[in-house]
This record gives structure tokens, sequence and C-alpha cells, in this order.
């Protein structure tokens, strides 16, 4: 693999438990929140764009991974801390928002602690924090979409914005902000490394090092875009299995 992708990242062992965990009875009560588990909610305020996110008449687009509140369980290490609450990634703010339940009201949410220690499942979908050189500032969430033997794939969403845009004249009208998607897929080591996945489709198959040519038969022989997330799973599997 090419050096110019490369972006390191130092992962702590709860990535490679994850299999195990959630192989676990998750038939745990819920835990109280506890302080060391949550922070109080400011930057969900801080971080708005200078939009009200709960006026969604306001834009369009989401500035999370979900409009809405869905279940999901966290965990910290190999240790189930919280099962059926309430979760949602605001992407905008690169930080998971977390509620009591669904029906709790969204002004109590709060923001799950940075830490490479906890991790959280919402619905089908698994969510790790990776440090950025030991470190949680520059560090950010991912989102698991495969985890293999050798290398693992994640997606990291972000947002794009651009604001509201009041009409110039009488025949021009307004235009609402709006939100939209900037997915980067990222292979990963197990010692930690994340290879940047280009955009370009030829360019994607450089990251594939010494097995480039193995993996470009693949993608031909089945005629695989990998530019659409589910080809790209599929051609990061086959990689995975002939390492």
């Amino acid at each position: 693999m090419k050096k110019k992708f490369i972006k390191t990242f130092t992962l702590s062992c709860a990535l490679l438990m994850l299999g195990g965990v959630f192989a676990q009875n998750e038939g745990y009560a819920n835990r109280r929140f506890t302080s060391n588990l949550f922070q109080v909610d400011e930057h969900i305020k801080r971080q708005s764009k200078d939009i009200d996110f709960l006026d969604t008449d306001s834009y369009t687009g989401t500035p999370y991974n979900h409009p809405s509140y869905l279940n999901g369980n966290v965990y910290q290490n190999n240790e189930l801390l919280a099962t059926n609450v309430a979760l949602r990634y605001n992407a905008v703010a690169d930080e998971m928002e977390i509620k009591e339940s669904l029906t709790s009201p969204d002004e109590e949410a709060k923001v799950l602690t940075k830490s490479p220690e906890i991790f959280v499942k919402i619905m089908n979908d698994i969510y790790i924090f990776a440090p950025y050189k030991g470190g949680v500032e520059g560090g950010g969430y991912f989102q698991v979409l495969h985890e293999g033997t050798t290398v693992d794939l994640y997606k990291k969403l972000k947002k794009d914005f651009k604001p509201e845009r009041k009409a110039t004249s009488s025949i021009t009208t307004d235009t609402p902000a709006m939100f939209s998607d900037d997915i980067t897929y990222y292979l990963a080591t197990k010692d930690g490394k994340f290879y940047e996945m280009p955009r370009s489709r030829n360019k994607k198959l450089k990251v594939f090092g010494k097995k480039k040519d193995e993996v470009k038969d693949f993608v031909k022989d089945n005629r695989l875009d990998l530019n659409d997330e589910k080809d790209l799973l599929r051609v990061v599997k086959f990689y995975d299995g002939i390492l």
C-alpha cells in the first residue's frame, strides 16, 4: 500500500473485541446514566451552523446519520453499559447524541464521552471512536462496515452545509439551508493504520497494494463498481480473504 494514502490512527483493543461483544447476551438491565459515561450536552447547542436543528422545516437533508433517534446499545470494552437507549450520530459536530429512551424529550439529550473504549450499536450499525495520534482531539467516529481477519472497512460520514439564501428579486424564491452527505471510506489494518479510499475508481485499486491486479480482475469479472458501497464491501471481503 502506498504511503500517500495512509492516515494513521491508534486504535484501542476495543476494536479487536467487537465480534465477541455482540455475541454476548444483551439481556442486561439498563444502567443509570453516570458522569463518567456522559457529558453535559453543551456541544449540541454550540455547533448548530446558526440554525435550529429541531426546526426541520428550515433546512433540507439532515445533520445526522438518521433524522430521528433510534434504539441502540452502548459498550465499554467487553461490557454492555446500556441497552435500548436512544442514539443519534451528529455528523456535523462528530458527536454521538444519547437520551434515555425514544420518548424522552430531545432537550434531555447528552453527548456520549469520546473514548476508543466506548462504542455503540445503533440498530444494525456499529460505530467506533478512533483517536488521532493517541488523543481524542482530531479523532472521530467511524461506522464499521466489515471486520475481517486481516483488514476492516470503515465509513466516515461528514456533512456538506449550504446556508439559507434569500430571494434577490421578485422572480426568485428563498432557498432553505441544506445538508448533504460527504462519505469517505477507509481500509484499516489490525495494527491501527487507516488507508483513505480515494474518490476515483482507478485510484482506489492502488490501496490494495501488491494484490491490486487480483482485486482488479475480481472487479472486472464480477462487473463491480468500486464507488458503490455494496460492491466496495464485496471487494474488501475478497481482498481480506486473499491476504
